[in-house]
């Protein structure tokens, strides 16, 4: 499955966790990569009406998202929207409708999405419930929430070390060992599966989702 990545000159750091850099550096893009390919692996071939991508960060994935919607939305709770605004109108993306505000409660409408996409962004928001809770309120009673989120893990605490200044706990807090639970009790689970899928039940470190409810 080939993914066009943009230029890296096309986007800027917007925030203290956003680190699309990596998607560019040699061997982590190679993890980086693996979550935007199994989310549109989640997405199918299916055009969704409105899309949105929640805690869109550089606004990396978009492109690539704007070919699976026909309106395509994206909000964070940074401010640096412009030059998210130039990347997709580098691409000709005419669609689109970028807002600062946060998953955990915003203004778009009740049962509004047709797919609700997150990108390793559930284990960073202050209160995992109220995001949950927003989710199910803008989602559409027939639509998909598609997730990707670390996992606990030894092995990708030792990669991220490599990259991070900080330490994954303090990075993460405890987030990471509630995500799945929590998902599993508020949604109904259409999919789910992990890197590395021999072992990754046992001892996971990234586990993708794709729900409704």
């Amino acid at each position: 499955m080939k993914i066009e990545y943009p230029d890296k000159n096309l986007l800027s750091k917007t925030g203290n966790v956003d680190y699309f850099y990596w998607n560019y550096k040699f061997p982590i893009k190679y993890i980086q990569h693996y979550r935007f390919r199994r989310i549109v692996s989640l997405l199918g071939p299916v055009k969704y009406s409105n899309l949105l991508e929640a805690g869109t960060g550089s606004g990396i994935f978009l492109p690539e998202l704007s070919l699976h919607c026909e309106n395509l939305y994206a909000c964070d709770i940074h401010n640096h929207f412009d030059s998210i605004d130039n990347l997709l109108k580098h691409y000709n993306i005419c669609n689109y409708e970028l807002k600062s505000q946060s998953i955990e409660i915003t203004d778009y409408p009740d049962n509004f999405f047709d797919a609700i996409v997150a990108v390793s962004v559930l284990e960073f928001v202050d209160n995992l419930q109220a995001a949950i809770t927003e989710i199910k309120r803008i989602l559409k009673k027939d639509g998909v929430f598609i997730t990707i989120c670390p996992m606990d893990s030894k092995f990708l605490d030792a990669v991220l070390s490599l990259y991070s200044d900080k330490k994954p706990d303090e990075e993460f807090g405890e987030t990471r060992d509630h995500i799945g639970e929590a998902l599993e009790q508020n949604f109904t689970v259409i999919i789910k599966g992990y890197m590395m899928p021999f072992i990754g039940k046992l001892f996971p470190v990234y586990t993708h989702y794709k729900l409704k409810y």
